[in-house]
């Protein structure tokens, strides 16, 4: 079987391929993001993961399928990432508090053996309830929000806040696990 390797040293991510049950290596990606080198959201998305993909296929030796992966939030046509301090949190919280916004995962294959590249955008929808005011300086101050895109995590506390998505929840968490799957096993991986 060839080597599949992920394009990154996200726990988050390295957690979610494991659900497939398939032996695979982390070679965390040194690929520079450039968030400009983009204006659509869809192609920013598809070429920061094809960067980050094609960065650690041109290390491996032998045949690898390579896959890697950039998620970011989007609202009202504009990127929203990792805020700065808690000040940029709660503009951030009170931006989204009963809207809906984009979380837009690129997501790359590649198998080094054929040269053949896999490189999609993929999007789910998420609407988060109204937040109070005190929700939000009480969500703040549990440092959850700080370190993430979008200042909340629906995979811990902010799950609370997620009214609806609509679409796939593995693409929210920053790996597309069932377009995965379905691009290992067209590229003659075994799933079972």
């Amino acid at each position: 079987m060839k080597r599949i390797i992920l394009a990154s040293g996200s726990p988050r991510k390295k957690e979610i391929l494991s659900k497939l049950g398939l032996p695979f290596e982390v070679i965390p990606s040194s690929y520079e993001e450039d968030m400009t080198a983009k204006s659509d959201q869809y192609e920013l998305a598809k070429f920061l993961s094809l960067g980050k993909a094609r960065d650690v296929a041109k290390q491996i030796d032998g045949a690898a399928i390579v896959i890697g992966a950039d998620t970011f939030v989007s609202f009202d046509g504009k990127f929203l990432g990792k805020p700065k301090n808690e000040n940029e949190a709660r503009i951030m919280l009170e931006q989204l508090s009963g809207k809906t916004h984009e979380i837009i995962t690129g997501v790359t294959l590649i198998d080094t053996s054929t040269c053949t590249e896999i490189n999609e955008a993929l999007v789910s929808k998420i609407m988060l309830r109204l937040i109070s005011p005190d929700e939000i300086d009480g969500y703040i101050k549990t440092g959850e929000p700080l370190d993430k895109a979008g200042a909340y995590a629906i995979q811990e506390r902010g799950a609370a806040f997620v009214e609806r998505i609509n679409g796939d929840f593995y693409t929210v968490m920053g790996l597309p696990l069932f377009f995965v799957a379905q691009k290992l096993k067209e590229l003659g991986v075994k799933l079972f």
